[in-house]
């Protein structure tokens, strides 16, 4: 169990079309971790965590300065974060072409976070914070599957309810 996941997962499930620069530190966060050890090799996890934690800081600032582009960008990567970590269940083989499913679901969450602002927040942010909580948790499929649904339907409806109290 991995509880910066699932406390990243359960602030952005319910607060994150709220805190919208809070999705993007946690996506720059993410980010850094995951991809820091693969270009940073043999270093401390301390340094991997100081640098996510850069990334993360770096990504709230550009939220608060730029707030639809670091919005954009924060869907890119969600959107392609997301589909990654979805294709690891589905019984299809992509290959090499892996590459491209991920491409196009950092297009589509970039579109939808330019184009729809508020709801695009409540969709990306509740489906990334499901994918947080569900991997966090470290559930066997199908238990994951259904986790990660039933997350992203309870996050949607919770963050509706905030935004019709508004």
């Amino acid at each position: 169990m991995n509880l910066i996941f699932i406390a990243a997962g359960v602030l952005l499930l319910f607060l994150g079309r709220k805190l919208f620069w809070l999705f993007v530190a946690v996506v720059g966060f993410l980010l850094g971790m995951n991809y820091a050890p693969q270009i940073l090799s043999n270093q401390p996890q301390s340094v991997i965590l100081t640098i996510s934690l850069i990334t993360g800081l770096l990504g709230a600032l550009l939220a608060a300065l730029l707030q639809k582009l670091a919005v954009g960008l924060a869907g890119f990567a969600a959107g392609g974060y997301i589909v990654f970590y979805l294709l690891q269940f589905v019984a299809v083989n992509f290959g090499e072409y892996q590459w491209m499913a991920i491409l196009a679901g950092a297009i589509i969450g970039a579109l939808l976070a330019g184009s729809m602002f508020d709801w695009a927040l409540v969709l990306i942010t509740s489906a990334a914070g499901a994918t947080l909580i569900s991997q966090g948790l470290n559930l066997s499929m199908p238990i994951s599957a259904i986790a990660l649904i039933g997350l992203f339907i309870f996050g949607l409806f919770a963050q509706a309810n905030i935004k019709a109290k508004e």
